[in-house]
């Protein structure tokens, strides 16, 4: 619930990246349009246990938070119940020896460099967040 009493969806996810021989690609999933993994909280979840639960449904690897990175996201929805949504996005690294599939959950995965990855996401919170995660990894 928001200060006003309005019903607030909240979801977790990651911005998720590889590092193979020195270069960054990011994981985008497909869902309504291309973005992050992410998902709703369960009961009795924190924010984290979410975006790993998350990450693994979606793309089967067991994913490691990298830093203190925390990004959100706050939109109106734009079919019913139009209420507000609060995506909380963490940065999370694939391990070494596992490559992202696209689970049964979602229709497509890709792994992209940053510059790729900006032209696929629509909304400018996402691309603030991946600006922000890709900034960090790379200074």
């Amino acid at each position: 619930m928001t200060d006003q009493g309005e019903k607030m969806e909240i979801s977790c996810g990651a911005v998720l990246y590889r590092r193979q021989r020195g270069r960054i690609t990011y994981v985008l999933v497909l869902g309504a349009g291309w973005g992050f993994p992410k998902g709703h909280m369960e009961a009795g979840e924190t924010e984290h246990e979410t975006a790993l639960r998350e990450i693994k449904e979606e793309t089967g690897v067991d994913a490691y938070f990298v830093g203190s990175f925390r990004g959100v996201e706050e939109y109106q929805l734009r079919r019913p119940p139009y209420h507000k949504k609060r995506v909380t996005y963490f940065l999370a690294a694939c391990p070494p020896n596992q490559v992202p599939r696209a689970s049964s959950e979602i229709r497509r995965l890709i792994c992209l460099p940053y510059d790729d990855a900006m032209k696929c996401l629509k909304f400018e919170g996402q691309r603030r967040i991946l600006t922000d995660a890709n900034t960090l990894l790379t200074r």
